[in-house]
């Protein structure tokens, strides 16, 4: 059963200052960091339930479940960083969270997907703000090849999560296959893993 989204907790100042921080240091979104904390926390407390699966471990559908969704998010965030530096782009002071750039003036997201991933979301928040996507694949020896695609383009050829998915409405995704077919080719960077 999913977990809550919305748990409308108050978190004190000085706490939630103190999850910025983990969530800085360990390249986190926000959300990331309250997750894994609290994870911690209960396992600390031998209160973690023994029928959670292992993070990372996929379901038996072979679908992405919480903790694995969390794995592939973190490892997006790091990978965006080096690929940016790679091509010359700046963290966007104002979301230092997101995968949010700037490159030659312009705004630009980037959006990793390791081999056997098929698509990358992208909200549509990020998508309204931003002025490309950089569609960015993992490929052997710590080489990535790089696609850049419009905002446009991006709404243009993504599918929409059904109706009775949570990211309904506030989230697209881009396949392998579309962006390489419409966007334009950066070639490869290398990044050290």
């Amino acid at each position: 059963m999913a977990g809550s989204q919305a748990l409308g907790v108050r978190i004190p100042a000085h706490v939630l200052a103190g999850v910025d921080r983990y969530a800085r240091v360990r390249d986190l979104t926000r959300s990331m960091a309250v997750a894994a904390l609290v994870e911690r926390a209960l396992s600390d407390a031998g209160m973690a339930r023994e029928e959670t699966p292992p993070p990372g471990t996929a379901t038996a559908s072979g679908a992405q479940d919480a903790a694995s969704g969390r794995r592939a998010q973190q490892w997006g965030i790091r990978t965006a960083r080096p690929v940016a530096a790679a091509l010359g782009a700046e963290k966007a002071a104002d979301q230092p969270l997101a995968n949010e750039f700037m490159l030659d003036g312009r705004r630009v997201a980037i959006k990793c997907a390791k081999p056997a991933t098929s698509q990358c979301g992208l909200t549509n928040t990020m998508r309204d703000r931003v002025d490309s996507i950089v569609c960015v694949e993992e490929a052997a020896g710590g080489m990535f090849k790089l696609y850049k695609v419009t905002p446009e383009q991006w709404e243009d050829n993504a599918t929409h999560p059904p109706k009775h998915n949570r990211n309904h409405g506030t989230q697209t995704h881009l396949s392998r296959s579309a962006w390489r077919r419409i966007g334009e080719d950066l070639g490869e960077v290398e990044i050290d893993g």
